[in-house]
């Protein structure tokens, strides 16, 4: 690669300084795995791995306030949606017992979808943005790290008491699926970060189980939408597991009120050192 990787300043271990390492580990399995896909093709596991470790790269950079940075790791995870999307379709139409003629379909989509991002070289693309961009840039000076913390739980705070109202008002597909996003960020950013272990894996084990709700409603909302070119069989038991997971689905707002109890009362993350400057990088020269 062109680009020079950004340093880490040596000395005792700082809070910010485990993140800056943790996200190097996972830049270098990001590249690992685009590897990986270039030369054994878009196994569906790899594909949902770059964009599970492209996801929390990006929940890190809006962590550190690196909007710009975390804004090209998302285009990141955008380019390979719907590829991973389809690639779950298969395998839900696999555990129905689908026909072969409904696979054989499927297959095509997929085959087109690779196509498409093997022509625009979409792989390479996102191999450059991950070794340029996955790293935090300079924090402002002298923002400490327990003041990003604080300054993050009150945007989260606010963000999500506007989605569980829009979405408790009217439940629509966009507005759940905006609720998902924000509720996985704030996932992930608790899993990097230091807090007691008992309320940490208490509140990850409810956000993974709200995420899942969620989740799996607008993995069916595509579902029931692509398999009206499917056969008939196959459209009556997608709509009936759609309509099923929308209805669990439009419960979710109305039982959040836990996660904003959390945020409000300033538990959701603990800075251990509260002198620790947010990062302790350099830039030596990357994008």
């Amino acid at each position: 690669m062109a680009s020079k990787r950004s340093s880490i300043h040596t000395g005792p271990q700082s809070p910010t300084q485990g993140l800056l390492e943790a996200a190097a580990s996972n830049q270098a399995t990001v590249l690992g795995l685009l590897r990986q896909v270039m030369a054994r093709g878009e196994h569906a596991d790899t594909i949902h791995a770059i964009r599970t470790h492209c996801r929390r790269l990006q929940a890190l950079l809006e962590l550190c306030g690196d909007v710009r940075r975390a804004r090209a790791m998302a285009d990141c995870v955008g380019q390979l949606s719907k590829l991973r999307a389809l690639q779950v379709f298969r395998l839900y139409l696999i555990a129905r017992d689908a026909p072969q003629k409904d696979l054989t379909r499927m297959d095509d989509w997929l085959a087109k979808r690779i196509r498409k991002l093997t022509s625009t070289d979409a792989y390479r693309t996102i191999e450059q943005v991950v070794w340029k961009q996955a790293l935090p840039g300079i924090a402002s000076p002298g923002l400490s790290f327990s003041d990003r913390l604080e300054q993050l739980r009150q945007q989260h705070e606010c963000r999500l008491k506007q989605l569980i109202e829009a979405a408790s008002d009217k439940p629509r597909r966009k507005r759940l699926h905006a609720l998902r996003l924000a509720l996985k960020t704030i996932r992930y950013q608790t899993e990097w970060l230091p807090g007691r272990a008992a309320a940490k894996h208490d509140l990850l084990s409810r956000l993974k189980r709200v995420q899942t709700i969620l989740g799996k409603y607008e993995e069916l909302a595509d579902f029931h939408h692509w398999g009206k070119k499917l056969s008939l069989p196959m459209q009556r038991g997608i709509r009936q597991d759609w309509k099923r997971a929308r209805k669990r689905a439009r419960r979710i707002p109305g039982e959040m009120s836990w996660l904003l109890d959390a945020l409000a009362a300033g538990h959701v993350w603990t800075a251990v050192d509260h002198h620790a400057v947010l990062l302790n990088r350099r830039s030596t020269g990357s994008v």
